[in-house]
């Protein structure tokens, strides 16, 4: 039976408690954080190219869509 997840890829996110970063989820890698939490790859974008790093599901947070009028 598939666990529900908070985030799917394409999803926008903010890092908590890093002073603002935010990206874009890429992948779920699944339950590998302690007990069992899920984590996800994130791509960041900073310049010149982006930067990838993984990060578990409670320190994540949805940022909304910005709806085009």
């Amino acid at each position: 039976m598939p666990v529900p997840t908070l985030f799917k890829p394409g999803d926008r996110v903010k890092i908590l408690h890093s002073n603002g970063l935010s990206g874009r989820v890429v992948e779920l890698r699944g339950p590998l954080g302690p007990k069992g939490a899920q984590v996800y790859r994130l791509r960041l974008w900073k310049n010149p190219k982006p930067v990838y790093v993984e990060v578990c599901e409670d320190q994540l947070e949805a940022i909304p869509n910005r709806g085009i009028a």
